[in-house]
């Protein structure tokens, strides 16, 4: 069976976002210091075929974000699980993409190893209420006028990432609250599966 390349664990569009990222997040979904360590090597890669995109309904995606979507789903060897603005959209739409990897460390662990923010960006990183997940984070940023927004939700060792990259002007209530829903979407369809346990 082929292997699944390796996912990139940071989303092209937020790379410098979340590796600028301040280390602070908190159980009860507020944000508290965390200290800063070195930058992690990239966690195994989760087996062949699992794609994010099975556990997301595009018309509750598109739904959430009040546009319409291109999805992309890759092939069956190469997955990936990308929603660009489609045709029709208004411009300067929002794009979502989704990821995966496996790391056997916490989130907060996670979070606490991306280095400190650029000067001028504004970091907030809170921990939702996500059932049926272990565990999740949401890091919102705003860099001059683009909205970045990353939501990470674990299952055991499988952690999902959803990045939003809104070019504005955006509506941040509506890109967070869609990335919590997408988050618990993601979790629902990973509880209890292998790619979880292992």
């Amino acid at each position: 069976m082929p292997r699944r390349r390796r996912s990139a664990l940071i989303g092209t569009g937020l790379l410098a976002v979340v590796l600028a990222a301040s280390g602070c997040s908190g159980d009860d979904g507020g944000s508290d210091d965390a200290p800063l360590g070195e930058r992690p090597s990239l966690p195994t890669e989760a087996p062949a075929l699992w794609n994010p995109c099975d556990g997301l309904d595009a018309n509750a995606v598109e739904e959430a974000f009040d546009t319409s979507f291109d999805e992309s789903t890759g092939t069956d060897s190469a997955p990936e699980c990308t929603f660009r603005p489609s045709s029709g959209a208004a411009e300067n739409s929002p794009v979502v993409d989704v990821n995966y990897q496996l790391f056997a460390g916490s989130l907060a662990e996670m979070i606490g190893t991306f280095g400190e923010p650029t000067e001028g960006t504004s970091i907030e990183v809170t921990a939702p209420d996500v059932p049926q997940a272990d565990d999740a984070r949401l890091v919102v940023s705003i860099d001059e006028e683009t909205l970045f927004v990353s939501g990470f939700v674990q299952n055991g060792q499988l952690v999902q990432l959803v990045n939003v990259v809104d070019p504005g002007p955006f509506d941040r209530a509506r890109d967070v609250a869609a990335v919590k829903q997408m988050l618990g979407d993601l979790a629902a369809h990973a509880a209890g599966s292998e790619v979880a346990d292992d």
